[in-house]
């Protein structure tokens, strides 16, 4: 037999050299007691064509003149014979064929029988279905075959296996034949019934209650019918909020207080609907306060002029101000929150600072102001001496007036500070970098007469030391993993904290965005603790280089103490992946009745594929047409339309169908070649 393939619907066959008649007469199984029609085709001579056959037809069967063996069949068995086709000049071909007739009750020639129940377990729409089918007897292994009528989605392995999702509900009737490897079969009915669940939504209602200013995002969920399913808001208003028809996420940011009422419809694939009715109820943001700084002290008959460090959130602007217990002589502006005035009383008094919506909502702070009785000062100067980073410190505070002695407290200090109330002594030892101001100090005499000042303080950073950043060199692999190191020429007295930036510029294309760190991304953070020289990470601190020709650069950004101290020239890496030969990392074949495809995946870092090259073998036994063996394809167009539009730097998935004139099985694919203006690489195909 001759094995035509074609590429692209063009065969590829070499003309045919005479007039010599070919007969095609694979020819299905038959039941005893049912019908068979099935015409025989023939090709080459002068058509039309007369047909007879030799004897060995199963009984109940006739070949006519056209070509069309039918009749019904009386005895099952396996049949063999002849067929002959002659055309108007007489020519003449033959060709020896069979057809198995199995008995439909399941039991066959051979003593081959099928034991599966003929009533199969019922399946659901929408939902996987499973059924290993089992046979006994005859020589195995066994072959199995389904004819027509299955429900749309299953499909019959010549293993014995019924799968598939239905996407059809109803009862089916269909044969099922199964051949052992002496050609023997059986054959028999079988029956299935396909149901529905019925769709439903299964999110409950109410919804969560929703915040105006706030993101919101409620997910549907359903069952039952055929999924997919597509989302609508049927009925009603969901206000700004937007309904996803592929996810069924309800998400968006309430806009107004108030009830959304709406009706949320399902419908599958089957055309089924349901629905179910929501309300969201959508409440005001709370109002929030937030006050700084606590306020300086004043002094008894002198002015005393200061703003409240204070501010309002949420609820329903605009805000309204007012301030409660204020000593005599001092009044509070509703507009630029000073307090202003000459006091006429000393004494600590309690403040009561109040914010209210046009809602009617309100929010409160207490405050504290304290008047002395004009004589308590503290004489340190307000900028307190320097600090350097995880290094001792001390200073001591100084007061005059009042009535000694004096309880000093402080606010807004350097984490890791502290003051000594009895002394006033600032001491500790610093564990955050930068300008701290204002650190509120206050002092206390004995007749309870306090005074407060600002003041501001500075802790600095020791010196780094230097850094070395290496893992890369400077020409690396496609698609590998290379470690980075950080070190520091020696330990430093605070932990630095790091975070790696990834950048690409790729030779061509849109880059490629399986460029990333093992934690995923483009940046990955790292810590370098006290007294360490190396960096360490949760997830090592590592680079995947992907499969796009191009630069990879890596810099870092370096904190200690809150502070950046990156260097003017951040310490970074650089990397090239250079053009090369395409690589091809897997091949698949996969085949129908009458074609195979071949797929490919793989990479070109230059992102070019200009040729493509396959060849085949037959099966044993068979021949292929020499213009066949060897299958040459210009890719450049296909390859370059992909890598214009894909993110994913060389990576491609390439997918050649063939169509085949015979037997795709007794069609064998050995190689597959790529190239490119690099070179080229050619790889086994694997089955």
């Amino acid at each position: 037999m001759r094995w035509m393939l074609f590429l692209a619907g063009i065969a590829m066959a070499a003309p045919a050299a005479s007039a010599a008649i070919s007969i095609a007469a694979a020819l299905p199984p038959g039941t005893v007691g049912t019908f068979y029609s099935q015409q025989l085709t023939a090709s080459g001579g002068v058509a039309p064509y007369t047909w007879s056959a030799s004897s060995g037809l199963p009984p109940g069967l006739s070949l006519t003149s056209t070509g069309v063996i039918l009749g019904t069949p009386t005895t099952a068995g396996h049949y063999t014979f002849t067929v002959t086709a002659t055309d108007l000049d007489g020519t003449s071909g033959t060709q020896a064929a069979s057809i198995t007739i199995g008995s439909g009750s399941g039991t066959g020639t051979g003593g081959l029988s099928i034991t599966t129940a003929h009533t199969l377990p019922a399946g659901t729409l929408g939902q996987i279905y499973s059924q290993t089918l089992a046979a006994t007897g005859g020589s195995p292994p066994y072959q199995w075959s389904v004819g027509t009528g299955l429900p749309a989605g299953l499909t019959l392995t010549s293993s014995g296996t019924l799968s598939g999702t239905p996407t059809a509900s109803g009862s089916f009737t269909f044969s099922i034949t199964v051949t052992d490897s002496a050609n023997n079969s059986a054959q028999a009915s079988f029956t299935m019934t396909v149901g529905t669940v019925q769709l439903t939504i299964t999110t409950s209602a109410p919804l969560f209650t929703g915040v105006v200013g706030s993101s919101y995002a409620e997910t549907f969920t359903a069952s039952g019918g055929a999924p997919p399913y597509t989302w609508t808001v049927s009925s009603g208003s969901a206000g700004s909020l937007t309904l996803n028809s592929t996810t069924g996420t309800l998400s968006g940011t309430p806009a107004a207080a108030g009830t959304l009422a709406f009706t949320v419809q399902v419908t599958d694939t089957a055309g089924n609907k349901a629905n179910q009715s929501y309300t969201i109820t959508v409440q005001a943001s709370t109002l929030v306060l937030s006050t700084g700084a606590a306020l300086p002290a004043g002094t008894m008959g002198a002015a005393y002029n200061q703003t409240i460090s204070a501010s309002a959130s949420g609820g329903a602007p605009p805000y309204t101000w007012s301030l409660s217990g204020l000593p005599g002589g001092l009044s509070f502006n509703v507009t630029s929150l000073a307090i202003s005035g000459t006091p006429t009383a000393a004494g600590t008094f309690p403040l009561t600072l109040q914010v209210t919506d046009s809602a009617g909502s309100t929010a409160q702070k207490s405050l504290s102001l304290v008047i002395s009785s004009g004589s308590l000062t503290i004489t340190t100067a307000r900028q307190l001496a320097a600090a350097v980073l995880s290094t001792p410190f001390s200073e001591s505070m100084t007061a005059t007036g009042g009535t000694p002695p004096y309880t000093w407290s402080a606010a807004g200090l350097p984490a890791g500070l502290a003051i000594n109330p009895t002394s006033g002594l600032i001491s500790g030892t610093p564990t955050a970098a930068g300008t701290f101001n204002p650190v509120v100090l206050t002092v206390t005499d004995s007749a309870l007469q306090h005074y407060s000042d600002n003041f501001t303080m500075t802790v600095s950073l020791p010196a780094v030391p230097a850094m070395t950043f290496s893992g890369l060199p400077a020409t690396a692999q496609p698609a590998q993993q290379y470690p980075l190191t950080v070190t520091l020429a020696s330990a430093y007295t605070a932990n630095i904290t790091g975070q790696a930036i990834l950048s690409f510029s790729p030779t061509t294309g849109l880059g490629d965005s399986t460029i990333a760190f093992a934690s995923g991304g483009t940046t990955a953070s790292f810590n370098i603790p006290v007294g360490s020289l190396t960096a360490v990470s949760t997830i090592p601190l590592a680079i995947q280089t992907g499969t796009a020709a191009g630069t990879i650069h890596v810099s870092l950004r370096l904190q200690a103490g809150g502070v950046d101290i990156t260097p003017v020239s951040p310490p970074s890496i650089s990397t090239t992946i250079g053009p090369a030969a395409p690589v091809i990392s897997a091949t698949q074949v996969t085949r129908t009745s009458n074609s195979l495809t071949i797929a490919v995946t793989g990479y070109a870092t230059d992102l070019e594929v200009t040729q493509a090259v396959f060849t085949f073998t037959a099966a044993t036994g068979q021949t292929l047409q020499s213009a066949a063996s060897t299958l040459t394809l210009d890719v450049t167009t296909l390859f370059s339309n992909w890598f214009t539009t894909s993110t994913l730097g060389g990576e491609f998935e390439f997918t050649q169908p063939f169509t085949i004139q015979g037997d795709p099985t007794q069609v064998i694919p050995q190689t597959v070649t790529l190239t490119n203006r690099v070179g080229s690489v050619t790889v086994n195909v694997q089955h």
